[in-house]
């Protein structure tokens, strides 16, 4: 369902990198020694369990075509689309879904590890399985406070 995201221009610009547990173990152990130049290295170090809990992760990197007729953003944002999908996708099969993004999401020594290439950005990473616990409400927007009426 991710794949059938839209997008303007059928460019699809977005790719998928399924992460199985071995390697994510693998590079969250690579990416202990960068959580120390952090801010805060012992929280940064703690939300690498994010990384390495699931069974099965889909890395979505936004891929988008530079100097194409439809703009970076819209192809950014078909990327996040896709993204929320699989979450939605995941749910309505029964399962637990997450999509995360990290400080690893944004380092670049970080981004080398899980591949990312030249141009691309971590959309977010689609964790999946099933929920160990109740899952917790967010607080939501009072939406009459996001939300404008015209006639």
């Amino acid at each position: 369902l991710g794949a059938r995201t839209p997008d303007h221009g059928k460019l699809f610009p977005w790719r998928f990198v399924v992460l199985g547990r071995e390697s994510r173990a693998g590079i969250s152990a690579q990416l202990e020694p960068l959580a120390e130049r952090q801010p805060d290295p012992r929280k940064a170090r703690a939300v690498l369990a994010k990384l390495t809990a699931p069974p099965v992760t889909v890395l979505v990197l936004s891929s988008p075509t530079p100097g194409h007729k439809v703009p970076v953003w819209e192809q950014e944002l078909s990327a996040g689309a896709v993204c929320m999908n699989l979450e939605h996708a995941a749910n309505a099969c029964g399962h637990a879904a997450s999509w995360i993004t990290d400080w690893y999401s944004y380092d670049p020594d970080a981004a080398a590890l899980f591949g990312v290439g030249a141009g691309e950005r971590i959309a977010g990473f689609i964790h999946m399985g099933t929920a160990a616990e109740p899952l917790l409400e967010r607080p939501r927007p009072d939406l009459s406070a996001k939300v404008e009426r015209r006639p």
